[in-house]
């Protein structure tokens, strides 16, 4: 069978990504009002959860429970989600910009961890593990570019057709993106966001990761350099963590 969305996992993964972004917990109405739900459909999905251990109740409150934790320690396969801060930290001391890497969770782009200085949206996205379309991210073009043409054009298919011109966009993109292993924003996704992405293996040869470097509006003209210093950075630091570089 294809694979595609199911509007039921769709709405557990909607509660438990609302909760966790939210360290003081959600209510009820407020999960409904975010799924555009209704309460008694939420509730039960709510209860489900609770009785597994994958959200706990206080004073009316959603949290988090022990649940998503076991999980991911007992499966922590994505290496991308333990990569070592450092790593970004050299990068982007090397780069003189911000850092951030990013990972592909089912048909979004998430940035695991950022280094550098503040951009007032990236960092944003980043410290809120926010989804971001991968067809139009420097990082999520990158990871869409890597798996085979099946399994993109699938993910290229769940696109809106608001988002058509963004999909042909990308395509167009794409044989570069191959070419060069370099995947670029210049300022589509944030009118700040001036950013070049290129892919992180693990010593195996695996994708786990994209790693992308931002650059001030002012340095948009340096893009593409930035881009070539990031590969050869990422070529050298990466196999001092047990990384390589496509």
């Amino acid at each position: 069978m294809p694979v595609r969305p199911h509007r039921t996992v769709d709405r557990v993964i909607g509660i438990l990504e609302a909760v966790a972004m939210n360290p003081r917990g959600v209510t009820l109405a407020e999960l409904a009002a975010a799924l555009g739900a209704a309460k008694s459909s939420v509730q039960e999905l709510t209860n489900g959860l609770l009785a597994r251990g994958y959200l706990i109740e206080d004073d009316r409150r959603f949290h988090l429970g022990p649940g998503p934790f076991i999980v991911a320690a007992r499966a922590n396969k994505l290496a991308a989600l333990s990569l070592d801060h450092q790593f970004l930290a050299e990068l982007s001391k090397v780069l003189r910009c911000t850092v951030l890497v990013g990972v592909r969770v089912g048909d979004a782009l998430v940035y695991a961890d950022h280094a550098g200085q503040e951009s007032p949206s990236l960092t944003f996205v980043a410290r809120t593990h926010a989804r971001r379309p991968l067809f139009t991210t420097a990082a999520g073009k990158t990871l869409l570019a890597g798996v085979p043409d099946e399994e993109m054009y699938r993910l290229l298919e769940l696109a809106g057709t608001e988002q058509a011109g963004e999909v042909r966009q990308f395509l167009a993109e794409l044989p570069e993106i191959r070419s060069r292993r370099l995947a670029f924003n210049r300022g589509v996704t944030f009118k700040d966001a001036f950013a070049v992405a290129t892919p992180l293996l693990t010593s195996d040869g695996s994708p786990i990761a994209a790693i992308t470097a931002a650059v001030d509006p002012t340095e948009a003209d340096r893009l593409d350099d930035v881009g070539e210093e990031l590969k050869k950075a990422v070529a050298v630091l990466g196999p001092r963590y047990g990384l390589n570089h496509a």
